[in-house]
């Protein structure tokens, strides 16, 4: 068995403690030289770690705040474009039926055009982004708006059914040049104005919720983000296009013809007055939630300097003292191996 004088031992010891601090600050050093950052923030604020884990946890909310405000303003900008085709486009008929009114001949055209902007009101307001669909309020993952075009859709057959039961025939029958101007007022302004409104819109024509999504857009705030097909404005339109569309136009005489392009008129005046509305309500979101985003901005710019006063290092500093280090680490080991080379047979 062979003994070490303890001399000896703690001699070795002593190298090798030594080697072993130096290798651990060299590697934290190098460390925080390629990150930037303390190796062990805990470590080196002490006290004030508490400090800055309560930075970087209200720097993370402030982050996603203003990311779900990339999203709300996305959402904003695509439903904003929509209703603009849709003003456009009631817009442009209203110009049509003023124009065609007293005009003989004039009836397929309003009806071509209705049919156009009834598939364009049916499609701007099933918009979707990003998978949801932005006009159904709360029930996002379904099409807010059936296809009238579609005869086997509840709109259509409502629609239908209400049409028979007022007159005793369909849309396509020749008795509706019979069809008189008192009747045909009584008819738009009972039963089938009465499919436009709850509960039939409801059940036939919509499935969006009234309801609409509320996103937060600061620590304080929250606003609408969207806009139900459920809205008024929409339900006209959607009276306008059917009443030009799919009441047998073309075949109704001319007394009976004035008093659905009346209608249809006096609808369309207030529809558009309405989605006017319904846009000045999108850009006011929209102005706040880019208010919001520059609020955050300047919160999260002042929470970053903070977090980098904290947690940062000198990267001159580091590299200055990594290079210590190293000459150390390397002096260690050169005389390390020196006193292991000691011998007393060296001096014998």
């Amino acid at each position: 068995m062979k003994t070490t004088f303890v001399s000896t031992l703690s001699l070795a010891d002593t190298a090798r403690s030594q080697m072993m601090r130096q290798t651990a600050l060299v590697d934290r050093l190098q460390v925080e030289l390629s990150s930037g950052r303390k190796a062990d923030v805990g470590l080196d604020l002490g006290s004030r770690t508490g400090e800055a884990v309560t930075l970087r946890a209200e720097f993370s909310f402030l982050n996603a705040i203003s990311d779900t405000n990339a999203l709300t303003a996305s959402r904003l900008d695509v439903s904003q474009a929509a209703l603009g085709d849709m003003l456009a486009n009631a817009q442009d008929f209203l110009a049509t039926l003023i124009a065609v009114r007293d005009s003989d001949g004039s009836a397929a055209l309003a009806r071509s055009e209705a049919i156009g902007g009834l598939d364009l009101l049916t499609s701007r307001l099933n918009t979707q982004l990003n998978g949801s669909y932005l006009f159904a309020g709360l029930n996002s993952d379904v099409a807010p708006v059936a296809d009238y075009s579609d005869p086997a859709q509840p709109n259509k057959i409502a629609a239908d059914a209400a049409f028979l039961g007022a007159f005793g025939f369909d849309q396509t029958n020749a008795g509706v040049s019979g069809i008189s101007a008192a009747a045909m007022q009584t008819y738009l302004d009972g039963p089938f104005a009465a499919l436009f409104a709850d509960p039939a819109w409801g059940t036939t024509w919509s499935s969006a919720t009234d309801e609409t999504t509320v996103s937060r857009i600061s620590t304080s705030e929250t606003l609408n983000s969207s806009v139900s097909a459920n809205e008024d404005p929409f339900r006209e339109l959607a009276q306008v296009y059917t009443m030009m569309s799919d009441l047998g136009n073309t075949a109704l005489n001319k007394e009976t013809q004035k008093v659905v392009v009346d209608k249809a008129i006096a609808l369309l005046g207030s529809a558009i007055a309405g989605v006017v509305s319904e846009m000045g309500s999108l850009g006011t979101a929209q102005e706040r939630v880019t208010l919001a985003s520059e609020r955050l901005s300047i919160q999260t710019d002042i929470l970053n300097e903070r977090i980098n006063a904290l947690e940062l290092v000198n990267l001159e500093e580091t590299s200055v003292r990594l290079n210590t280090a190293l000459t150390q680490l390397e002096t260690t080991y050169a005389i390390s191996a020196r006193i292991q080379q000691l011998s007393i047979l060296n001096y014998i």
